[in-house]
């Protein structure tokens, strides 16, 4: 047996713990998220019995990895040459590469054989020995590991001389610890991973450092002592914009527009761009500058200061991801100061943009009210009843999509792979058509990104333990054989693809429960298959209870030995898949419940815009014959109407070829002819 085989199948084994044994999802910092269908727990199968392999107290997993070096080591398999840095400089190189093409889990298995070998001590304060153990947490946080990346990055930061000579690879760990911090919005573990940091560090690191105070704070309920510490990120920082636009906000939201405007202005000030050192202008800055300007535009609009407004909307530039936020918000405001007009020059740029955005049903609204006020009545009328009879419809169908479970799974299918929300099978009752149209509305809550990437990873990590599992069991088999081979068909059964299997059938009843139920079948038709998945649950729930047991008391008799451990790790194995089975359960329950907040919201929203629309031609009708009565009037008084004098006006039906002389009376002295003179 290799020593490398052997060490990678504890790599895969230990790298989904922290997936597992997570939260399916942080709440959002902004807001209360809505509940999910169950709390994120231990899955019921799994409490029902002791876990059979209790997580490591070590996040890196590293006495795993001691424990099979020690038992290789007695089998004499271990390497008995020392490690050498040329050995570890070419392992990082290829480590580097496989990251930079995306094979995070190769980097991880090379990166954990060269950092918890046992003379890695050797290199450890060596610039090869650092760059590996920093590139091992990168790769970790890749790969969406984060708990194991937090640990291996704090060592990069608390090493002997890791900020010695200006600490590269120390600085680049506190970075990354930002980032996990900021991706996961746990900002207070990420404050305690930064605890570490000298405070002699570089001024960029600080800067770190404070904005991440900043965040925790905020998040705390503490806005002033988030004003404090954001105020201490310099401009020579790369989240310079992100903490004077956060400072601007908690202004705003405690009573302080003034203030806040001031903020907004340092970061939305046209001229900015010139100043700023290019390294810090990145990608980043020009989104959240145009985040300040529209921030800017809202303040004047609430302060009733509508040129002041106009002006801000007007710097979101042409290329921006805002433009069509900030036309419509500009459009708004022109209407508010009853410059109908200028109103409506911005909805038709808004128009001319030919893409889809968030306000595209408002839109079409103001453009209709923006009629009315100009007494355009017919056209305001026409407008409000083709936005009617487009926006009823789907209104409707996304009611019938939220109250059904086929109808949610169809929308959550399209936004996970980003396909063709009509392209697959329909919800009941709603066509293809409706479901894109309720596709392109929806605002999805910002935490359904954050449970696809979790779900995305799951997937892809249990994939990996299947692997894993595969190779313990060849690894079994070579130690009781002596060099045997794993068979191509096995007579035992396998516990994930039993688990797979069951889900499937599970699967398959829910499918025939939708078709009966599209089908309007009756409830004698529908009521045994009820019945009948409620069996299946209860029976993969006992069949998992009773593997627990029998993993639990495997696990009891684990010795140190090389057989042993392989044996506690299949043990692990068997239990990690059946958590992996929970928590994708609870992930889906959490996104269907997102995805059914969003359909209720957007109900809500169509509602009342279906309501501006129905009021809307109530004005006009009522505009129609105010409009009549004045005509009237004026007759009465003797005018005649507009029109009616636009219809005596001969010159204005004549062509361009043609010409219109005027009368000018009966005699036309200067075409006397002939003997009109004589007597």
């Amino acid at each position: 047996m290799s020593r490398a085989r052997a060490l990678s199948l504890t790599i895969a084994l230990a790298l989904l713990t922290p997936l597992v044994a997570a939260q399916p999802a942080p709440a959002p910092s902004n807001g209360p998220a809505p509940a999910p269908a169950t709390t994120p727990s231990a899955p019921a199968s799994a409490s029902a019995a002791p876990p059979a392999a209790p997580a490591p107290t070590d996040p890196t997993r590293g006495d795993r990895m001691r424990a099979y070096h020690d038992a290789m080591a007695r089998r004499r398999l271990a390497s008995a040459e020392p490690m050498r840095v040329e050995q570890v400089a070419e392992r990082v190189a290829e480590a580097e590469a496989l990251v930079s093409f995306g094979r995070h889990e190769e980097a991880i298995s090379k990166m954990t054989e060269v950092v918890e070998h046992p003379r890695f001590d050797l290199v450890a304060e060596q610039q090869e020995g650092r760059a590996a153990l920093y590139l091992l947490g990168h790769a970790l946080a890749a790969a969406g590991i984060h708990e194991s990346a937090r640990a291996y990055l704090r060592k990069s930061i608390a090493a002997k001389g890791a900020w010695d000579q200006y600490g590269p690879y120390a600085r680049r760990a506190v970075r990354r610890l930002v980032e996990i911090a900021l991706e996961t919005r746990n900002y207070r573990a990420g404050l305690e991973d930064l605890a570490s940091v000298p405070a002699n560090a570089p001024p960029e690191i600080r800067a770190e450092v404070a904005y991440m105070t900043g965040r925790a704070k905020e998040a705390s309920g503490d806005p002033e002592g988030a004003i404090a510490a954001y105020a201490q990120v310099p401009q020579t920082s790369r989240f310079w914009s992100q903490a004077t636009y956060l400072s601007g906000l908690i202004h705003v939201e405690r009573g302080r527009p003034r203030e806040g405007e001031n903020l907004f202005c340092k970061v939305a000030d046209p001229k900015r761009q010139d100043r700023t050192t290019p390294v810090f202008a990145d990608e980043r800055f020009f989104a959240v500058r145009d985040l300040a300007r529209l921030a800017l535009g809202r303040v004047a609009h609430e302060e009733s200061r509508h040129d002041d407004a106009r002006y801000y909307y007007y710097l979101v530039p042409r290329d921006s991801d805002r433009l069509a936020e900030a036309l419509y918000e500009a459009a708004t405001t022109r209407y508010e100061k009853k410059d109908y007009e200028g109103a409506r020059e911005l909805l038709d740029e808004l128009k001319a943009l030919k893409t889809h955005h968030r306000y595209e049903d408002e839109a079409q609204i103001l453009d209709a009210y923006i009629d009315l006020a100009l007494c355009r009545f017919p056209e305001a009328d026409r407008k409000l009843v083709a936005f009617l009879k487009e926006y009823e419809p789907v209104r409707d169908g996304a009611r019938r999509l939220g109250q059904s479970e086929r109808g949610t799974r169809a929308l959550l299918s399209a936004a996970r792979s980003g396909s063709d929300a009509g392209g697959g099978e329909a919800a009941a009752s709603v066509t293809p058509d409706q479901l894109r149209a309720v596709a392109a509305l929806v605002r999805v809550d910002p935490l359904y990104g954050e449970l696809a990437r979790k779900h995305a990873v799951l997937e892809r990590e249990a994939g990996g333990l299947r692997m894993a599992s595969g190779q313990i069991g060849d690894m079994q088999r070579s130690l009781a054989t002596t060099g045997g081979v794993r068979p191509a068909v096995e007579d035992r059964s396998d516990p994930i693809e039993k688990a797979q299997d069951a889900r499937a059938a599970l699967d398959g009843v829910r499918r025939q429960i939708d078709d009966l139920e599209q089908a309007r079948a009756g409830a004698d038709k529908i009521a045994p298959l009820r019945k009948e998945l409620t069996e299946l649950e209860a029976r993969v729930g006992a069949g998992s209870s009773a593997a627990a047991e029998a993993a639990a008391a495997q696990a009891s008799a684990a010795g140190a030995d090389l057989p042993d451990l392989l044996r506690a790790d299949a043990t692990y194995a068997a239990a990690l898949s059946r958590e992996v089975e929970g928590i994708r359960g609870e992930l889906g329950a959490a996104e269907a419940a997102l995805a059914k907040d969003a359909l209720r919201r957007l109900d809500l929203r169509l509602s009342r815009l279906l309501r501006r629309a129905r009021l809307g031609r109530i004005e006009s009708v009522l505009g129609k014959k105010r409009a009549l009565e004045v005509e009237i009037e004026a007759i009465n008084a003797g005018f005649l109407p507009k029109d009616a004098l636009d219809s005596l006006d001969a010159a204005r039906f004549l062509r361009d070829n043609e010409e219109y002389w005027p009368f000018e009376g009966d005699d036309w002295p200067d075409e006397f002819v002939g003997s009109e003179s004589l007597k």
